[in-house]
């Protein structure tokens, strides 16, 4: 596309921060292009939360644009948030029990703090991101921003060591000031110097199943009236020991379920337990086959499967976030809160947003973009910075080995705020093929568009055979990195330990130890293997490259609208 040389500002992303800064500013006449890697703006993103409309005094969506309750494509206006800490189900044939514990505002855990429910704003809904973003670039558009989509931008342009402008794959574009909304996956805040490489204990990593369902079969299943819906998050041993916890939400005619964990803790276990856990997807399914659950999905069809990191707000925010010429918002910026188990960062990509046009606007009164005039940025974002900060200090405890672990023990022991369930049905079972079939299943649900020419991941195959637990293959939410042993092809270490199991039962009748051997000849298996990697089925959410050195994989971008293209998000 060739496009003029000069706008005032290049807004990077059109997702809900970049589309509302750009909305904010063209609104006020100035002459804004905001440039999306995907051919249509949402059809790379994802959310596992929910839209709280309101916000701060004039930094909410509904004080960008009050109309949206009418207007935007909301699924469901959600009315009852749930927390809910399960048991594992235990059965015989013909029927399951498992203890439900239920917590509620006025639960002894919310008044102490340590699990939040009360997040109502009175304008929350579900949203798919792919229509909900399409949605609000187009107001963008109609108020006069220029969008080019299929467009990467792959470079800073410096002059002096203040940012001018953007180089995007094929041409240059400048401004006074350059907005990067690209997301967690940004490499310009670190192009610019404003941190350096994010590592799995600044990320929380979700993977997400898509269902469809009639309309009314929702309504009857969760109890509601038409046009509203349920939030549900829940935690407790179907997290096979990781920290983090589960979501389900209802749409109009899907039902969004996933989980939300810190990537340090499914790195752990994947690495250190491979016999308990081989890959994400396998929390997802648990949640699933969980009996509670399970009744709710019965009937449904599985849609989508999709991941997606998010920044840990009180690890990865910005302390600096301008620099000559450059200010950063949403997800890059590091504006997300994860308060226990509820995840809450649409609303401070807006806010955030808004707050970085109106320093555009301070800035463009006397034509200073530079870092001493883009401080006002920081000034106006003082609450989020505050939400972080104590988000941060409440994660001592909320983010802890005693709210995921030692909490729900001491409740199914003891019987404390829990009630037991019986139902005369058998548990559902789980799916167990190996990873390698059960991912390429989902992979088929989805729309890619090749890049037979370029990959935008680059990986050192040399400096990743050094790694002793080559983490980039179980983290990965598809099968992009796999192990290649003279066992075989894994792309989980789960798999590799039962391959070994079945192989020591064969060799030998004796059963004692072999759970032992197995494991150390898998940890062994690791070590000595190879890592490779196909680009073909990645969906861009950048676990790779915040794992091991910089060195061993380079992250990058799509060019030209290529990569995956999702239908719900």
């Amino acid at each position: 596309m060739n496009l003029p040389d000069r706008f005032d500002t290049i807004v990077v992303g059109a997702g809900p921060g970049g589309s509302s800064a750009a909305l904010y500013l063209a609104r006020r006449g100035y002459d804004v292009l905001m440039l999306e890697k995907a051919k249509v703006p949402g059809h790379r993103n994802v959310t596992g939360g929910i839209l709280f409309g309101r916000y701060l005094d004039h930094y909410g969506l509904a004080d960008l644009l009050p109309e949206f309750e009418e207007e935007a494509p909301i699924e469901r206006k959600i009315t009852d948030h749930s927390v809910y800490i399960l048991s594992n189900p235990t059965g015989k044939k013909g029927s399951n029990s498992y203890k439900l514990g239920k917590i509620t505002k006025d639960s002894f855990l919310s008044k102490i703090g340590l699990i939040k429910t009360d997040l109502s704003t009175g304008s929350d809904y579900s949203v798919l991101r792919v229509r909900f973003d399409r949605w609000l670039a187009s107001k963008a558009t109609e108020a006069g921003v220029m969008v080019a989509t299929e467009t990467s931008v792959e470079d800073l342009i410096f002059e002096d060591k203040k940012v001018i402008g953007v180089r995007t794959t094929d041409e240059e574009l400048y401004s006074d000031l350059v907005i990067d909304a690209s997301g967690v996956t940004s490499t310009l805040v670190e192009r610019v110097g404003l941190r350096g490489k994010l590592r799995p204990d600044d990320i929380y990593h979700g993977v997400k199943h898509v269902y469809s369902l009639d309309e009314k079969t929702i309504e009857e299943r969760f109890g509601v009236s038409e046009g509203e819906g349920k939030s549900i998050v829940a935690l407790g041993e179907f997290m096979q020991g990781v920290s983090g916890g589960a979501f389900l939400y209802t749409n109009k005619t899907t039902i969004s379920v996933g989980i939300v964990s810190p990537l340090e803790s499914i790195l752990r276990q994947t690495s250190e337990h491979p016999e308990k856990l081989g890959k994400p997807l396998e929390l997802v399914e648990n949640f699933e086959t969980h009996p509670m659950i399970a009744g709710l999905l019965e009937g449904a069809t599985l849609e989508e499967y999709s991941a997606h990191n998010i920044p840990k707000g009180h690890k990865a925010m910005l302390s600096h976030p301008y620099h000559d010429g450059f200010l950063a918002v949403g997800d890059c910026l590091g504006a997300f809160v994860k308060i226990g188990p509820m995840i809450d960062g649409i609303r401070r990509a807006v806010a955030t947003g808004i707050m970085a046009a109106e320093t555009y606007v301070m800035a463009k009164k006397s034509e200073d973009f530079s870092s001493k005039i883009l401080s006002n940025y920081k000034r106006l974002l003082s609450p989020i910075y505050e939400d972080i900060r104590v988000s941060g200090r409440d994660s001592r405890i909320s983010e802890s080995g005693l709210t995921y672990g030692l909490l729900p023990k001491i409740m199914f022991t003891f019987g404390i705020m829990v009630e037991k369930i019986r139902q005369e049905k058998e548990p559902k079972t789980m799916d167990y093929r190996d990873a390698i079939q059960r991912i390429q299943e989902r992979t088929g649900l989805l729309d890619y568009e090749e890049d037979k020419e370029y990959s935008h991941i680059e990986v050192n195959y040399e400096v990743c055979a050094e790694s002793s637990d080559k983490s980039w293959v179980p983290a990965c939410p598809f099968n992009c990195f796999t192990l290649v042993s003279d066992k075989g092809v894994f792309a989980s270490f789960k798999d590799l330990y039962k391959y070994n199991l079945d192989l020591l039962h064969k060799q030998s009748a004796k059963s004692k130890g072999r759970e032992s051997e197995a494991r150390t000849n898998t940890l062994q298996d690791i070590r000595n293997g190879q890592v490779r990697f196909d680009h073909v089925a990645c969906v861009g959410c950048g676990t790779c490259g915040v794992i091991g050195p910089s060195e061993a994989v380079r992250f990058g971008h799509e060019r030209f609208g290529h990569g995956v293209k999702y239908e719900y998000g």
